[in-house]
């Protein structure tokens, strides 16, 4: 038996999923099929369903069904509502990248003893790399509590528990394999560069769909995605956020790494897993908090929530495109950056030098350096006592690629080509420009 009614007051992709898990609690249904851009449900059972029996399920949730379409207004894109909030965010990214709050990066690759690690581990918890991690978990926390109103809190959290029980859990396992495999366990900073990328694709998307800026059917994530949270959120077996938890070990922080770094320094597995599970659990409170934060919001504080979220989700997303760009090799700092103002190398007997130092604030100082193409270049770096993600320095085009630790650093490459090229830290987050004239 197949049927189709037309529905009123969907206005999202959330409405389809809700709707369609509804309908699949009723017995003798084999498929369900809800559209908010055609307002359209499509249900085939086999067995007689009576309207009134659907119109009942789905009024629960304000919804309602019937025989005909009903006079709507096709949705569309409102656009002062997506140019107000683009300059909010624009507006919030500015002002975070300009305070160094999107840069925020100390940490050291030789802790003293568990409980510096810890320390380090709530430090990276509320730092940049929440950019990764955090912000993803506020965007499936906020997508779960709009849609997931009846769920008792216990069970809301319950999937935050199973993720942070797997982020310990794999830290402690992937650590003690770093002590065999070392260093090869860690992305290519080409490769980080793209995971970042799609990362921030990712949560940008999520971001617009938690500011509800776009009628249904404008910007969407896969449906069987948005089924997938939802089965997340309501499964009793820990599996999957376990996993989810788990895998975050290979996400690039530079926190993550240099504890990584340290762990490989031991050549221990056992010394190294419980470095990696220390670190974890520092960065546990933070994570877990922001998932009980969003999930346990409700009415006006829920719709408040959400919006927070998604303007903050966008910014993450936003620092996470653009540092993933740096990674690879395309700095939007860099665009206008200018040869005549930048720090000038000096050439003595055939090779030219240039100085400069990672400040206390985590920036290049001076960030736009000019050398000639053609003549080596010995690059002096000072590197302060907490180096964060600057640890790391790096420029593909320029065939650099090197640590940086405390105090003098020395760097020699050969520019081959003219043009402007981008260094980076190992996160893409601390950007500099190096223009080499003819």
């Amino acid at each position: 038996m197949f049927k189709k009614f037309y529905v009123s007051g969907m206005t999202c992709q959330s409405c389809e999923v809700i709707i369609e898990r509804s309908l699949k609690q009723l017995s003798g249904v084999k498929k369900v099929s809800v559209s908010a851009k055609k307002n359209t449900l499509e249900i085939e059972a086999d067995r007689e369903i009576p309207q009134s029996e659907i119109r009942t399920l789905i009024k629960q949730h304000g919804y309602d069904i019937s025989h005909k379409p009903r006079s709507y207004r096709p949705t569309k894109i409102k656009w002062g509502r997506v140019i107000k909030w683009g300059i909010i965010v624009l507006t919030l990214y500015y002002i975070l990248d300009k305070t160094g709050l999107l840069v925020f990066g100390p940490s050291t690759t030789e802790p003293a003893g568990l409980f510096a690690v810890f320390v380090i581990g709530l430090i990276a918890s509320v730092s940049s790399c929440t950019a990764v991690v955090g912000g993803l978990v506020i965007a499936v926390s906020s997508q779960v509590a709009k849609t997931q109103t009846h769920t008792r809190k216990r069970e809301k959290l319950a999937p935050h528990l199973y993720f942070n029980l797997g982020r310990l859990v794999g830290f402690a396992v992937f650590g003690a394999a770093i002590g065999f495999i070392g260093s090869a366990i860690q992305l290519s900073p080409t490769a980080n560069g793209l995971f970042v990328v799609l990362v921030a694709v990712f949560m940008i998307i999520l971001g617009a769909n938690l500011l509800n800026l776009f009628p249904a059917g404008v910007i969407r994530m896969p449906k069987f995605l948005a089924h997938k949270i939802h089965d997340l959120s309501e499964s009793q077996n820990p599996n999957a956020p376990m996993l989810l938890g788990a895998l975050t070990f290979f996400l690039p922080c530079g926190f993550t790494q240099s504890m990584q770094l340290y762990a490989l320094a031991l050549q221990n597995p056992i010394q190294s897993s419980l470095v990696m599970f220390i670190f974890a659990l520092g960065t546990m409170p933070a994570l877990l908090g922001l998932g009980s934060m969003t999930a346990f919001s409700s009415g006006k504080g829920l719709k408040k929530m959400t919006t927070l979220a998604g303007a903050i989700v966008i910014v993450l997303g936003m620092n996470n495109a653009i540092n993933g760009a740096a990674l690879l090799g395309y700095n939007v700092d860099g665009i206008f950056a200018k040869a005549s103002a930048a720090e000038q190398s000096i050439i003595t007997n055939g090779t030219q030098y240039i100085q400069m130092e990672i400040t206390d604030n985590f920036t290049y100082a001076p960030d736009v350096l000019r050398v000639q193409k053609g003549v080596p270049v010995e690059w002096s770096i000072f590197g302060g006592e907490f180096l964060g993600c600057a640890n790391t320095l790096i420029s593909p085009a320029l065939g650099v690629n090197t640590y940086i630790r405390p105090g003098i650093n020395t760097v020699r490459f050969t520019p081959q080509r003219a043009g402007k090229f981008t260094f980076s830290c190992s996160m893409g987050m601390i950007r500099g420009t190096m223009i080499v004239t003819e």
